[in-house]
């Protein structure tokens, strides 16, 4: 039996390994044992909850991403320097699939940042979802 589940038990006047209910002279089944027992299972249960995810650095974003069947630089945001590039490239006529591949991002990326720089309506960029 776990933890968590042993701990209820008891706070709950119930023998964890035996089932049977506790008598009333148990410690465990005094108001401040009880008390304790909750307090234990509030903070046990809520600690995977405040324990915090490592942080993945960009490269190793990229490396999941990959890894996951999609783009590179899926859900990082645009840089400056990469909108300009993006506008100047799509300015020459490049094709929207191409430029996708150019910046390792989806087609569909591309085309809601081109929309986002009015450079293409939502009826265009609908094209690409």
């Amino acid at each position: 039996m776990k933890i968590l589940a042993m701990l209820k038990a008891l706070a709950n006047g119930i023998h964890p390994e035996t089932g049977e209910i506790l008598t009333a002279e148990s410690t465990a089944n005094k108001p401040e044992a009880i008390r304790i027992l909750f307090a234990l299972i509030e903070e046990l249960s809520a600690t995977p909850e405040k324990q915090k995810k490592t942080k993945l650095t960009p490269e190793e974003k990229k490396q999941r991403n990959l890894a996951e069947g999609r783009p590179a630089k899926s859900y990082f945001p645009w840089t400056e320097e990469e909108k300009v590039i993006l506008a100047e490239r799509f300015g020459q006529s490049e094709a929207i699939e191409a430029l996708g591949g150019e910046f390792g991002r989806s087609a569909r990326a591309v085309a809601i940042q081109l929309e986002k720089m009015g450079l293409i309506t939502a009826e265009q960029r609908l094209a690409y979802t």
